[in-house]
Order: C-alpha cells, then sequence, then structure tokens
C-alpha cells in the first residue's frame, strides 16, 4: 500500500503575478515610512492572507531595537498580531530548533554578524515547529505540521527570520521556495526601506522645532514669556505621536502650556539649568498610551530632542539675562556720567551764586538798622532774609553733593550724633504723633570721619521717615556692629516706596514730594557722603510698608587714630 502524499501548500496555486502584487504591497507600504512596529503587522497581515498560513512569526534588528512578530490566523478578528520591543539580543530558539535543518546552517548567528545564512547559501528551510518554553499561549511543539523559515536580509547583512506556519503537514515544492525566497528578500529590502523614511521624516520634524527655537531666540526683542509661549507650541509636532502630544515649560514661578496640556503617565522631562542653578523643566506628556518603545513610549531621538531644546532655552534665558545686566551696567555708566556732570556743574553755580546771595544777606542786614523801619517792611526783609539763607543752604548741600567742601575728619561717636539729632526732633516727631524707638548698641566703636558730614546724613535721613509718615507712624533708629562695620539703620512706617521709585531716589533733585516740599537733593547728599566715607546705604521697602535705610561705615582702625 502507497502512503498517502501530504497536500501541496495554497501557495502552489500563486502565480508570478500574484507575487508581483504582494512586492507591489508591501513596497507600497514601505514608502509611508512608518513605525517598523506598524510595518511588520502589516506585513504579517500580508503574508497570512497571501500564503494561507495559520501562523507568521519574525524577529527583527534595527538598530539597537529588537522585535518580534507573533501574527495568527483566527476567527474573531482574522489574525492576530503581537509586536513588542525586545531588550538585547533576540532569543531565535523557536528557529534553529528545526528537525532535518542542515547542519551547516546556524540561525543562531543571524544577529551576529558575519552570519552563516548569507551570499550564495541563502536559503529557506521547511521542518517542524517547536515553541519556547516560556510561551504560556503557544500550541503545543507538534502543533504545525509544516513550516518555511526566511532570513530577512538588506545587501549582505541579515537583520532578522521570518517563519511561516502550516497547522497541517504539507509540502511546499522547490520552485515556490524560490519565490517565496525572492519575496522575503524584497520584504528585507522594504523594512529598510521604510525604516530609512520614517527616521528622516522624524528628523526632518525635530531640525524644524530647533530651527523654529532658533528663530525665535533671534527675536531679542520680544518679552521672554513670549518666546517660551512659542517654543513650547514647537514640541508637539516635533514628536512622533503630535496628535496626542501636549508640552509644558516651567520657568522658575511660570508655566507655558500648549492648550491641552495635562499630566499623564506617558511623559519626558528634560531640567532647564541656567548657570549651576535648576531652574524649571521642559514637559512633554502623551495624553494616551502607545506601545513601548525607547524611553517608555517615546524615542532615543526624542530623548535628545528634548534635551536639546532643554540646553537651547537656558541658553536663550542666559543671553537676556546678560542682556539685561549689560542694560544695567550701561545705566549706572550713563548714571555716573550724569553725576560727575552735574557735580562739575553744581561747583561752578555754587560759587556763582554765592556771591550774590552774601550780597543779598548784607543788604538786608543794614536795612534792619534803618532807623523807622515799618513793621511791615521789617517782616519782609525777615522773610527775604529766610529765603536767601535757605538758598545758601541748597548752595552748601550742591557745595557738598561735588564735594568742593574739604572734609574735616576725625574719630567720630555714631551714638552722640543719633541721640543729638534726635533731641532736635522731639517736639516736630511729637506733633505729628510719631512714637520714636531708639536702640543704640553700648560701647560702639568710633568711626573715623566727618563729623558734620555724618550729622547731615543723620538728620536727613529722620527728615526723610518723618516727611514719610504724614498720617504718623514710629520711627526707629538703631545702631550695631557687624565685624568691622558700624551699620546705622533708620525704619519708618510711611507709605513706602515702588521699585521704580527705589532705583531713582539718590538721583539729585529727584523727589517725589509737592514743588517747594523738597530739594530732591537729600538722599543723593546722603549717598555722596557715604561713598566718600568708603561705606554703603541699603534701601529696603514696599509700598503700603514703610521703608529701612542702612548706613554701613567702617569701624576706625588704629592708624587713624594716631
Amino acid at each position: 500500500m502507497n502512503k498517502k502524499q501530504p497536500p501541496k501548500s495554497p501557495l502552489s496555486a500563486k502565480s508570478k503575478e500574484d507575487y508581483r502584487l504582494l512586492a507591489d504591497r508591501v513596497l507600497s507600504q514601505a514608502a509611508r515610512g512608518r513605525m517598523t512596529l506598524e510595518m511588520l503587522r502589516d506585513v504579517a497581515s500580508l503574508l497570512i492572507h497571501f500564503s494561507g498560513c495559520d501562523a507568521v512569526e519574525a524577529m527583527y534588528r534595527e538598530r539597537r531595537r529588537f522585535f518580534h512578530c507573533d501574527a495568527r490566523r483566527g476567527e474573531t478578528p482574522p489574525f492576530f498580531c503581537a509586536v513588542t520591543r525586545m531588550e538585547g539580543a533576540p532569543d531565535l530558539s523557536l528557529f534553529y530548533k528545526l528537525h532535518n535543518a542542515p547542519a551547516e546552517v546556524d540561525l543562531r548567528g543571524l544577529f551576529d554578524p558575519p552570519s552563516a545564512v548569507q551570499g550564495p547559501k541563502r536559503r529557506a528551510y521547511q521542518g517542524r515547529f517547536w515553541r519556547r518554553s516560556d510561551e504560556t499561549a503557544a500550541p503545543a511543539p507538534d502543533a504545525f505540521g509544516a513550516l518555511a523559515v526566511f532570513p530577512l536580509t538588506f545587501g549582505m547583512e541579515t537583520r532578522g527570520v521570518l517563519g511561516l506556519f502550516y497547522r497541517e503537514a504539507m509540502t511546499i515544492p522547490a520552485s515556490t521556495m524560490e519565490q517565496l525566497s525572492e519575496a522575503m528578500a524584497i520584504i528585507g529590502l522594504a523594512l529598510s526601506h521604510n525604516q530609512a523614511q520614517f527616521e528622516l521624516r522624524e528628523r526632518v520634524k525635530e531640525l524644524m522645532c530647533m530651527y523654529g527655537i532658533a528663530d525665535l531666540a533671534a527675536k531679542s526683542h520680544q518679552p521672554m514669556a513670549f518666546l517660551l509661549g512659542r517654543i513650547v507650541r514647537l514640541l508637539p509636532p516635533a514628536y512622533l505621536y503630535p496628535e496626542i502630544t501636549e508640552a509644558r515649560i516651567v520657568f522658575d514661578k511660570s508655566s507655558y502650556e500648549t492648550p491641552g496640556f495635562r499630566e499623564s503617565d506617558f511623559m519626558q522631562r528634560a531640567d532647564l539649568v541656567v548657570g549651576e542653578a535648576h531652574r524649571g523643566r521642559v514637559e512633554v506628556a502623551y495624553l494616551e498610551s502607545r506601545p513601548e518603545l525607547d524611553e517608555g513610549p517615546f524615542l532615543d531621538e526624542e530623548r535628545h530632542l528634548i534635551d536639546s531644546v532643554a540646553r537651547e532655552v537656558a541658553l536663550l534665558i542666559e543671553r537676556r539675562q546678560a542682556e539685561k545686566e549689560q542694560e544695567k551696567l550701561q545705566e549706572q555708566l550713563r548714571h555716573a556720567d550724569r553725576l560727575a556732570t552735574i557735580g562739575q556743574l553744581s561747583a561752578g553755580m555754587a560759587h556763582e551764586i554765592n556771591e550774590p546771595l552774601t550780597g543779598i544777606l548784607g543788604f538786608a542786614e543794614l536795612l534792619k538798622d534803618t532807623p523807622a523801619m515799618p513793621e511791615q517792611a521789617l517782616a519782609d526783609i525777615g522773610r527775604i532774609e529766610t529765603a536767601a539763607l535757605h538758598a545758601r543752604e541748597i548752595v552748601r548741600k550742591l557745595l557738598l553733593f561735588a564735594r568742593q567742601i574739604p572734609p574735616k575728619r576725625k574719630p567720630v561717636d555714631v551714638n552722640a550724633i543719633v541721640e543729638e539729632v534726635l533731641s532736635f526732633f522731639r517736639v516736630r516727631l511729637a506733633r505729628q504723633n510719631i512714637r520714636t524707638e531708639c536702640r543704640l548698641t553700648p560701647a560702639l566703636p568710633a568711626i573715623y570721619a566727618d563729623e558734620a558730614q555724618i550729622r547731615q546724613v543723620a538728620v536727613n535721613l529722620v527728615v526723610n521717615a518723618v516727611q514719610a509718615m504724614t498720617g504718623g507712624g514710629a520711627l526707629t533708629v538703631v545702631t550695631e556692629q557687624r565685624e568691622n562695620e558700624i551699620r546705622l539703620a533708620v525704619q519708618d512706617t510711611g507709605v513706602g516706596m515702588s521699585d521704580a521709585v527705589r532705583e531713582k531716589i539718590f538721583l539729585p533733585f529727584f523727589s517725589t514730594k509737592e514743588v517747594g516740599q523738597g530739594t530732591g537733593l537729600g538722599l543723593s547728599v546722603v549717598h555722596g557722603i557715604v561713598k566718600s566715607h568708603h561705606g554703603r546705604i541699603d534701601v529696603a521697602s514696599q509700598p503700603g510698608q514703610g521703608s529701612t535705610f542702612v548706613v554701613v561705615l567702617p569701624v576706625l582702625q588704629e592708624d587713624h587714630g594716631r
């Protein structure tokens, strides 16, 4: 009795035109340049329908990624395909544990070039399917009656293997195997072409993002909030799934987001490090789950992109801060130049004005000595003297500001000066309902200074505080020593100052008072005196919360007292 021959594979009925159509469909899919995951899934679907097999299994290497595709024919849906990213080199035991495979064929070497299956030896083999022991849903080892295995190649490089499995035992003619081998060669080429198209498109998107950031960075005249708001919009289109991608840039206490941003389980983050300080972060979120890739659902290239964006944003912030510092320095230079010019003008004007003032005061004294001078005339002469003395005081302050009055320096007791000045103001403070608190550090070291000028500093600071408390309040004066410095603090509970006003208070003739209520020289004189004594003056103020002026002067050194 003759042994019954197994039936022929459904592939035996396929014509060359059928194979050509299969190749066309595979190449058209590759031209779309999609993820390898999607391409493998579509290839498996095409092969199940084309070959009539019951399962397609493939392992494929793409740079550092390894993919496993397992597609099976079923009732609902027609086939099942699971494509995952594999860590490390794949287990190829399901392909090399083949019955009757020729000894010289070692499919384990497919991922370790040079492969044992290359060049003229590249062929396909039939045999029984042997599943891995860790596959829980796999059929029994003898569940498949026929198997055809093919290498997936690109040029002389073997990048993967693909198997067609039939549950029934059947024969696949040599001619059919040859046609299948040619089709698999086209599939290997298509996978490589698809990868190149996909990577090219993703690189173009990333370059467009970086170009957009560079273009925005060139527009340095725009506010930082405008620039960060525009940059954050460039991120979603640069990612693999722009339709579900949102982004956010957090900088200091501000946040710039795309309209649909929200926290999700699928996020990439990169820190914003400006100088050596952590100032914020750049975040990209997928709002829906996507297949596992290099970093969760994100590509390695997208990690490089978000890190590059964070670096560019940090550099942009650094440049903007440097520009502001440069503008501030230039303004300080202009300010210094104005002060120098005003000082020169003040000195000349003061000497010119002093002469007529001396004449006015002298003739006023003579007029007062005139016999039978009416009372009204005497009162008017008194007003003339008062106005002339006020003008001479302004001249004296101008000369002091211009440093035309030679200082007379000696050891000075700051506590004594403070007590003296407060005694002058005691009546005025009580009349204006201003409480006074004086905390003077005992045995405060002396400073080497011009006593009259230090008294002027104290007077001007107290006057400034009193004028800020028109409705009453509290005046606190404190002296203390910190290391080699004496600190004199004058604090009020008055109207306070805005940042804009605080930046201008030491400018000559700058005043927030009504016309006729002040010369605008009081604080500028204080600033000039303190600087001439190698000290500094710090100001803290908030609108509605009062102001604190702290004068810091060096302690008297021994050589000054000799």
